[in-house]
């Protein structure tokens, strides 16, 4: 009899000392945050190109504890994302991302990650659907690029068209500060597209003749009474080459002894064909340097030669070589020149 009491006794016990065990890991989940995010795909359907999509995620901490969002990282550099780094138990915060579609046509999927100190779901992805469309098309393609020689003005021109067919019109073009002249109007007949239906404007680019040297881009902006493409963005690029060129660009001589014979570096002056060069003066603005012109080819190349004569003191040596010609847009060229002296 006494040992079946003591049996049931025991059996009793067993179940008690393991529920005392579990109720602290059962405590311990719930004191943890938990994160739910009931809408994780957002599909914004068909946008204009352009247009900056706003997409907010509700995020809600369904845990007992506070959900810290460590980090929230677009995938795509088109989108910038901004969150609520701490939402309390039973609470709801955001995470917003910000999807730039300039750059893109057609269907896009972009995906934002969300990281938190939730131990189950650490890192959650969202995703950003939509199609995107150019209710207005740019004819051929959307940029112009031009290789010109400067002094020398250079033109392309575009078409506007609409997707749909509907009617519009240009009211203005934002070059940003850059070179470049703009003008639109109606496309002539003979220039329309027989496949588009609605209005299309011709839009002219001209890189004028006093234009820097060197690398010009530049993203116009075209307005329109559009209201699905109220702006058009038209990519310029242009590369301006001298009809004078100078080769290299500057005259270093380096690090030379001082008790070093007569140092000498050259340059070259190319000028364009059909054209007549003259250069007409040649100055270095110190007297440690000597300078002297060798015509290669009348009117067209010379080889200027800068020379540091022996016995020069110690120290750097600088100066600016300054050449004269007769070329209306490179009259005076300017040339560094420097040696180090040991």
């Amino acid at each position: 009899m006494i040992r079946r009491f003591l049996g049931a006794t025991l059996l009793l016990l067993v179940p008690a000392a393991v529920l005392a065990q579990a109720a602290p890991a059962a405590q311990a989940d719930q004191n943890k945050p938990k994160i739910d995010i009931a809408t994780k795909i957002k599909d914004f359907g068909t946008v204009p190109k352009g247009q900056m999509i706003k997409a907010v995620f509700e995020v809600k901490n369904a845990g007992m504890a506070p959900l810290e969002i460590t980090q929230v990282r677009p995938t795509c550099g088109c989108t910038v994302a901004s969150f609520d780094h701490t939402i309390q138990p039973g609470a709801t915060g955001q995470v917003i991302a910000d999807v730039d579609t300039s750059a893109f046509s057609g269907p896009i999927s972009k995906a934002v990650l969300v990281y938190s100190n939730d131990p189950e779901a650490p890192q959650v992805n969202l995703v950003i659907k939509a199609d995107v469309r150019a209710f207005i098309e740019v004819r051929p393609r959307p940029f112009i690029r031009f290789n010109a020689l400067q002094g020398e003005p250079a033109s392309d021109a575009v078409t506007l068209v609409s997707a749909d067919g509907s009617d519009f019109k240009v009211t203005g073009a934002d070059t940003g500060g850059s070179p470049f002249k703009v003008a639109y109007e109606p496309a002539p007949e003979k220039e329309r597209y027989v496949d588009v239906k609605g209005s299309q404007w011709r839009v002219e680019v001209t890189l004028p003749a006093d234009a820097p040297e060197g690398m010009v881009n530049s993203k116009i902006e075209l307005k329109t009474t559009a209201a699905k493409a109220p702006v058009v963005t038209l990519n310029v690029n242009a590369v301006v080459r001298p009809i004078v060129q100078v080769i290299p660009a500057e005259i270093n001589f380096g690090t030379v002894p001082a008790d070093a014979p007569v140092g000498r570096n050259v340059l070259l002056i190319n000028n364009r064909q059909g054209t007549t060069l003259e250069v007409t003066d040649t100055k270095v603005s110190s007297p440690d340097f000597k300078v002297e012109v060798i015509p290669l080819q009348a009117g067209q190349r010379y080889q200027v030669a800068v020379s540091l004569p022996a016995g020069a003191s110690k120290g750097t040596h600088k100066a600016d070589l300054t050449i004269t010609t007769n070329d209306p847009v490179r009259k005076t060229i300017t040339v560094p020149v420097q040696a180090v002296v040991q």
